[in-house]
């Protein structure tokens, strides 16, 4: 695989800026699509500019939402020329299958995972695209490394996260501090090679993808961003939080034990914002 600061390189004395898919997993999303849906509409196309990328396509992928959400989609789909609603699912299958399902149909240069609410906003993709030119394969926002800001956070949800990441990195050998945030840009060949042996369709599809990516030599950077909490999440931490170990649990096996993939060769950094650029 080429790496990704490569493919911004051949870009950079072109005409045109590499294009980005943004992929948005949505499950009984009705009281927050209309926030998400003028964004899109308004002030995502420019933000994304100012990154260094040009917004191509948004794949707001129904996980089988049994509200109003598919319906919602579907009117604002001729009001948004980039958006392009996923509506496969007559069921629910999990966050992972919803974002592969996504993936499998993304045509940018890039593809950017972003949560319904842009609980880490669009405003922080220069940070991501910096990583990528720096050399990234795959840049990850992290609420859990210096110069990370988390807004609005309770202090169970802080500590549940704090728990599981550090359960996370015993299990799987990664050393990434915060692997379920949903603010990640991957070069889209790659992500798509992914997601195509990609076992895991609930939450902790996220560690999957970052286990076989590292195993695979490809280079994930891991930086501060600003995360904003939405207390109207649906999302039962705790709940979420055991299935998830659950999960990883069966992955560090498959992987880990096993070796499904092969020798572990991958390189996994951190990176914290210089002290004048922290928040």
């Amino acid at each position: 695989m080429a790496l990704v600061g490569d493919d911004f390189a051949a870009h950079s004395g072109a005409s045109s800026p590499p294009s980005l898919s943004l992929v948005i997993p949505a499950y009984n999303e009705e009281k927050r699509l209309s926030s998400l849906l003028e964004t899109l509409a308004t002030s995502a196309a420019p933000t994304v500019r100012g990154a260094g990328m040009e917004l191509l396509e948004t794949l707001i992928v129904d996980d089988g939402s049994s509200d109003r959400t598919a319906e919602i989609l579907r009117e604002a789909t001729g009001r948004d020329e980039r958006l392009r609603p996923v509506l496969d699912f007559d069921q629910n299958r999990g966050k992972g299958a919803a974002f592969a399902s996504g993936v499998e149909r993304a045509r940018g240069d890039y593809v950017l995972l972003a949560d319904v609410d842009l609980s880490t906003p669009l405003e922080e993709l220069p940070t991501l695209t910096a990583a990528v030119r720096d050399g990234a394969d795959i840049a990850i926002g992290s609420r859990a490394v210096p110069g990370a800001v988390v807004e609005r956070g309770p202090a169970h949800r802080k500590l549940t996260g704090s728990v599981f990441n550090s359960t996370v990195r015993l299990l799987t050998g990664l050393s990434l501090r915060d692997t379920q945030n949903g603010f990640k840009l991957f070069r889209t060949e790659a992500v798509q090679q992914l997601v195509r042996d990609q076992a895991c369709p609930g939450f902790a599809f996220d560690v999957e993808l970052l286990m076989r990516a590292d195993r695979a030599g490809l280079r994930i950077d891991e930086v501060p961003i600003r995360y904003l909490h939405d207390p109207r999440s649906s999302v039962r931490v705790v709940s979420a939080s055991a299935s998830m170990l659950r999960d990883v649990s069966a992955l560090a096996y498959r992987y880990r034990v096993r070796g499904a993939d092969g020798p572990r060769k991958g390189r996994t950094t951190s990176f914290a914002k210089p002290a004048d650029e922290a928040d």
